[in-house]
């Protein structure tokens, strides 16, 4: 009687696992499966690649001091033979930061001919003091 019973005992548990298994593959079957959402923010490693070497092509090097644009100018032939995987993350970074800074260039410049339109006044250089109240 005794191993009666444990094979029944066994048969359950077996067949209690295989229910809870074949539920959760349903459950699972289930859903809803969303590879990717219109206007989501995903970007592909391929696509960030062509973004950073179009921004990075843009960049005004008749603005950079001259050993800058000597250095910028090895990076981005290195850039156009290769490919953005061929730079180096310090080359990358580099490059990074010199559109950074044309960036916070380009706004100022157009923050100050913003106000010479509002004021009609020319922008001030750092060294010129201010005109004296009264």
């Amino acid at each position: 009687m005794t191993p009666l019973l444990f094979a029944l005992l066994a048969l359950n548990l077996v067949t209690f696992v295989a229910v809870v298994v074949l539920y959760r593959r349903a459950k699972k079957a289930q859903r809803r499966r969303v590879v990717e959402r219109p206007n989501s923010e995903f970007k592909s490693a391929y696509v960030l690649d062509l973004e950073a070497k179009d921004r990075w092509e843009r960049l005004d090097l008749s603005r950079l001091h001259e050993v800058n644009r000597e250095e910028a100018e090895r990076v981005l032939a290195k850039l156009r033979t290769a490919s953005t995987r061929g730079l180096s993350a310090t080359e990358r970074a580099y490059l990074d930061r010199l559109v950074e800074a044309e960036r916070r260039v380009e706004k100022t410049t157009r923050r100050e001919h913003r106000r010479v339109r509002e004021t009609g006044s020319a922008p001030r250089s750092e060294g010129t003091p201010r005109p004296a109240a009264g």
